[in-house]
């Protein structure tokens, strides 16, 4: 009887299941197979299954073509989650011989059980390998579910360790997403036990009680994010906003709220969002020394650590810290750089890392503690709390949840969370170029619409515009049609009133001043301006004879002209010195700032004092320096005299005291700048030969008296104020005391002078206010 020809399986509907990838890794196993020698494949199918092997006629040819059931050897691209703990047992390579192959066959490699292949085609009946085949899958599939059945049993024992493993890991959505999310950590609210249960408030009731003491207690939060039990008598709350986290964080809570005796827990630590980085830090520079430069600068910077790198071809380092000011964290951002000794170093963000996945139940990665079947168990020796009972770690050892070494499980020395590291690195990248995630931008940088103000940019009204006929000139003549106003605008601003602490104005005049400058003249036009962009006096006063002849003169000739014959009259020679003072608390931090001031003030002698070992790191243009060191890496004096006037040093060995001779002015004068630190014993008699007529002796002396603008006189007060009575020295009076901590006047001015008075400057980010002496015997 002849046998019907089973119709041939439909291979559309087969290869519709996979993707293009799949495709072209199935066409490379099939080549490769197509390969291999019949003798392997004789050894290969001896070793595998045994059994049937010997049922196998030896002189029967070897057909190396590939056949449909050998896909189920491919490994599947879709792989299975990592590291969950339902996962632990490695399920048993399990092997079979295809119905339709007479030498060879191939074990199942893929972790994952797939369905074979002739599994997917149409029952047509009649089959006798789809019935073979059915069969020894029925085996295959009672078998794998023995396999699987005994993790899904739930146990108290510890988790044991994962081995070590080559395969690749695959991340799902909320991984991803929870890799990029920036969160900010939550605060704890909890009652005290003398409250009863029945008299706790709800989570809804809390967070009402919150904004009532926000509201009372004038602090602008925006809105909790967050409100919910955490306990019997525990809450958490949270807000999304940084800068209402910060004053959250700053803030002293009270003990009672709405007569209720609660206890508030914050977060121990500043998060990642409010972290810097300075780059780049020499090696040579000591860490502690450029902690103490980046603490003169940013007062608020807490929690320091230093970051080394391996590839960098410099010897550098990074410094990571936080700043729990928000003003000062922008700030600081802003200007993106700062200064540690001689160099000016980049001022980044710190890039957090991607956050991994893991449960404090097991402490596995890959999934988290609601998912999770095991108790919890201690973090150091992953055994299993027991409740009432106190948990003691036997001999202190510490057991990995990973691998089972000697270290916590979430290290990044564990080669298992190295891996995970890297290739979730990879993950996320990929997902967010791709578009699948999107990293959450944080609060405060997000991008603000522009917003018009009327005061600005104001509107050119078409009935203010007055024309202008051209000017009639002869060929020699140059002639421009600008007009008056626009002149005004060739005006720049001295280069010298730049100042670190004072915030741009605004440039253009507001309205309402647009609308009188329409009355005025052109010339009183360009007086407003001088105004309006804040010019010193001084300035002005140059330049308001050269905006007479510009607007007087009716061509560009005539201007230049009258400028040639008429040169304008040169600097009053006879101009009071000012004589500049400031405790700078550090010069390699404050260099750029004193550099701005010196300019500001337009002193051409200055006295820094508490200059430190980083004096001579940034060098002031124009200026000759002369250095003393002090009894601390803190101390020490600098005087600094403008390269125009000539300079003599007397030398000496005291401790933080310059003295230098000045030339060049309406007199000799002599400088003595000091620096007495609170811990230095000085005798002053050291500094009487020095005394000469036209000294004067400036400087931190760390002394207070009533007579010297102080609320009080002090021991070493006393000590100075009798030695200068003993050498005719006189106290310059000033307007405002120099410390910015309290109301004491430390920085102290003396002269033999006849005439000196002394002005107090409201400039720096020092703990000092410097000072300017000028007297009028001092003229140049």
């Amino acid at each position: 009887m002849a046998h019907s020809i089973p119709p041939a399986p439909d291979l559309s509907l087969f290869f519709n299941r996979f993707s293009q990838e799949e495709l072209h890794q199935i066409g490379l196993a099939l080549i490769q197979r197509s390969q291999i020698s019949s003798s392997s494949s004789d050894k290969q199918q001896h070793v595998i299954n045994p059994g049937v092997s010997q049922h196998i006629s030896r002189t029967q040819p070897i057909d190396n073509r590939p056949l449909i059931d050998t896909v189920t050897s491919i490994p599947s691209p879709s792989f299975p989650p990592i590291m969950n703990h339902q996962q632990i047992q490695q399920q048993p390579i399990v092997s079979k011989v295809c119905p339709h192959m007479e030498k060879e066959c191939t074990p199942v490699s893929s972790s994952t059980t797939r369905r074979p292949a002739s599994d997917s085609f149409d029952n047509v009946g009649g089959s006798s390998s789809y019935n073979n085949n059915k069969k020894q899958k029925n085996n295959d599939d009672n078998l794998s579910s023995y396999v699987q059945a005994e993790p899904q049993q739930p146990t108290l024992r510890p988790p044991s360790p994962l081995s070590t493993h080559t395969r690749q890991l695959s991340f799902n959505m909320n991984i991803l997403k929870r890799a990029v999310s920036n969160n900010l950590p939550c605060f704890f609210i909890t009652f005290d036990q003398s409250i009863e249960i029945n008299n706790i408030p709800s989570s809804i009731q809390v967070a009402i009680m919150l904004k009532k003491l926000f509201s009372n207690s004038q602090l602008h939060i925006k809105d909790l994010s967050l409100c919910t039990q955490a306990g019997e008598r525990r809450f958490k709350f949270a807000v999304s906003d940084k800068a209402d986290f910060l004053t959250l964080f700053n803030w002293t809570w009270p003990d009672n709220i709405e007569n209720k005796k609660v206890e508030i827990a914050k977060p121990r630590s500043l998060p990642d969002c409010y972290s810097l980085v300075v780059r780049y830090v020499p090696t040579e520079v000591n860490y502690e020394i450029a902690r103490s430069e980046i603490i003169k600068s940013i007062s608020s910077a807490v929690s320091f650590s230093s970051i080394n790198y391996q590839q960098r071809r410099r010897p550098s380092y990074d410094i990571r810290f936080s700043v729990h000011n928000l003003e000062q964290y922008q700030t600081a951002l802003q200007l993106g750089r700062i200064a540690i000794g001689q160099h000016f170093l980049p001022l980044t963000n710190y890039h957090t890392s991607y956050r991994m996945t893991y449960c404090t139940a097991c402490w596995k990665i890959g999934h988290m503690r609601s998912q999770c079947q095991f108790p919890v168990c201690c973090r150091k020796c992953l055994v299993p709390y027991t409740n009432g009972v106190k948990h003691i770690c036997q001999d202190n050892a510490l057991r990995c949840a990973q691998c089972g070494e000697n270290h916590f499980s979430l290290e990044a020395i564990c080669p298992i969370v190295k891996k995970y590291k890297d290739e979730l690195k990879l993950a996320v990248d990929n997902a967010l170029s791709t578009g699948v995630i999107k990293r959450p931008p944080l609060v405060d940088n997000l991008p603000r619409p522009f917003q018009l103000h009327h005061k600005e940019f104001p509107t050119l009204h078409k009935e203010q515009t007055v024309s202008r006929t051209a000017w009639h000139t002869t060929d020699k003549d140059i002639s421009f049609s600008s007009s008056n106003n626009d002149m005004t605008e060739l005006i720049m601003p001295n280069k010298y009133s730049s100042s670190l602490n004072v915030h741009a104005q605004s440039f253009f005049p507001s309205s309402s001043d647009h609308l009188s400058s329409s009355i005025k003249s052109p010339f009183e036009n360009a007086l407003s301006k001088l105004d309006s962009w804040k010019f010193p006096f001084k300035t002005q006063k140059r330049i308001v004879p050269i905006l007479s002849d510009w607007f007087s003169s009716s061509t560009l000739n005539n201007v230049l002209s009258h400028w040639e014959n008429n040169p304008c009259p040169s600097r009053n020679k006879f101009t009071p010195v000012n004589i500049l003072t400031y405790n700078v608390e550090g010069w390699g931090t404050r260099a750029l700032e004193a550099i701005d001031l010196i300019y500001k003030v337009d002193s051409p002698i200055c006295v820094f004092t508490e200059v430190g070992e980083l004096w001579d790191t940034i060098k002031v243009p124009h200026f000759s320096s002369f250095h003393q060191k002090g009894t601390n890496h803190s101390g020490g004096v600098m005087i600094l005299i403008g390269k125009h006037l000539k300079a003599t040093r007397i030398d000496t060995d005291i401790e933080n005291t310059v003295i230098v001779d000045v030339f060049g002015l309406s007199e000799q004068i002599r400088i003595i700048g000091i620096y007495w630190p609170q811990g230095q014993k000085r005798n002053l008699n050291d500094i009487s030969p020095f005394l000469i007529k036209g000294t004067l002796l400036i400087g931190d002396f760390n002394a207070t008296s009533d007579v010297w603008c102080s609320p009080y006189t002090d021991p070493r007060g006393t000590t100075l104020m009798k030695w200068i009575e003993d050498t005719d020295l006189a106290f310059i009076p000033t307007n405002h005391h120099s410390s910015k901590r309290s109301n004491r006047h430390i920085d102290l001015p003396f002269t033999n002078l006849n005439r000196a008075d002394c002005e107090t400057i409201f400039f720096g980010t020092s703990d000092h206010w410097p000072l300017v002496v000028r007297s009028p015997d001092i003229v140049g």
